[in-house]
């Protein structure tokens, strides 16, 4: 790379290399493959190899690449959609859970057995495993306890409630599951598309390296995606 000097100050700086994404070479590499059969082209490189089969092996590897792309897309959509379930779900839990608890807190003050029990002291948590034990036994403490349901109906904390949000932790659980199931298999779509774009990408760079020893300056190098500097 080269390097170069800003006469206002002297200092050498190393220009940005700019790097494809992923999806911009695929889309160079469309067009490599998509040529390389051009009989202008096909001629001079089939001298180095690029038979008619090895590229259509090219192709069809490509062809594989692409339909790895779309699933890595699904799975992802995927994903994102458990993702957002989850998410509203334990907001439609946490938000009667977070009242509950600020009312709880005025009702027992004075009782230490309820205070201790409801975990009243503790601060609502962020982490899903230590919020999900902390709202679990806030609302079993009430089914459990007559006297205690009994006290907590004034703040609108009721046998039924109580249960309801019992149930709703369940259903978030099985959210939770299915959340790490989608995730597991968008990793695995996006690593399976990541060996295939490993796999192909070096073998697009050789031929574009050999089509430019081969034809140098040549303009049907423009055909399979390189520029040719205008002379």
């Amino acid at each position: 790379m080269d390097e170069t000097t800003n006469p206002s100050d002297g200092v050498t700086t190393t220009p940005k290399r700019h790097f494809d994404t992923m999806d911009e070479s695929i889309v160079k590499m469309k067009t490599t493959f998509g040529n390389a059969s051009l009989p202008e082209i096909f001629a001079v490189m089939v001298l180095v190899g690029y038979t008619a089969e090895k590229i259509a092996d090219l192709k069809a590897e490509l062809a594989e690449l692409e339909t790895l792309c779309q699933s890595q897309i699904k799975e992802h959509a995927d994903q994102s959609e458990e993702q957002q379930k989850f998410t509203a779900k334990r907001e439609e839990i946490n938000k009667p859970f977070s009242t509950h608890r600020a009312l709880a807190r005025i009702l027992f003050k004075s009782d230490i057995h309820a205070w201790v029990a409801l975990q009243l002291d503790s601060e609502n948590p962020k982490a899903y495993a230590d919020w999900v034990v902390l709202v679990t036994n806030f609302y079993a403490q009430f089914t459990g306890n007559a006297a205690l349901i009994t006290k907590a109906q004034g703040i609108g904390i009721t046998a039924e409630v109580a249960a309801a949000q019992i149930q709703g932790l369940a259903d978030l659980q099985a959210l939770k599951e299915s959340l790490t199931k989608e995730t597991g298999e968008a990793q695995a779509a996006t690593d399976a598309r990541d060996r295939a774009f490993d796999a192909l990408y070096p073998k697009y760079t050789e031929y574009i390296k050999y089509a430019k020893v081969l034809m140098p300056d040549n303009q049907m190098l423009e055909a399979i995606g390189v520029k040719v500097k205008a002379k």
